[in-house]
């Protein structure tokens, strides 16, 4: 039963607050872009801002998705946090690809995304002294 509440619990998490995180972009960006046709050189810079803003917050939402996993499971830390991230990895995969495609920065993000969860588990693990299995 705990193994279900720490993938429910981390997977809710990185899903419902990576949606708020998504709509307050959305609303910083619809700001953005009224605000660039005032100043025009605002418009070079918007696809950078975009990703500097963007992913670094999507991957801190789920290095605390795992580190949620983590603190409710106890036991398989990084299984727990391995099955979290197939979850919202896939919930973020279905929504976002186009013509059914993979593209090399999809699989770049997706890996990051892995790679983020993981590290929330492992340094919850750091953090409390227990060794994972």
């Amino acid at each position: 039963m705990r193994s279900i509440k720490a993938i429910l619990a981390g997977s809710l998490f990185i899903i419902v607050v990576g949606l708020l995180v998504e709509l307050a972009y959305v609303f910083l960006a619809v700001g953005y872009n009224s605000l660039a046709k005032s100043y025009p050189f605002l418009n070079e810079v918007s696809g950078y801002l975009r990703y500097l803003i963007g992913i670094p917050v999507i991957f801190l939402v789920m290095f605390i998705g795992g580190m949620i996993t983590a603190d409710i499971a106890r036991q398989k830390v990084l299984l727990h946090c391995l099955i979290v991230a197939c979850i919202t990895i896939g919930a973020m995969m279905v929504t976002a690809m186009e013509n059914m495609q993979m593209t090399l920065s999809g699989l770049i993000v997706s890996l990051l995304a892995l790679m983020s969860v993981l590290s929330g588990g492992w340094y919850w693990l750091r953090g409390t002294g227990k060794k994972h299995n």
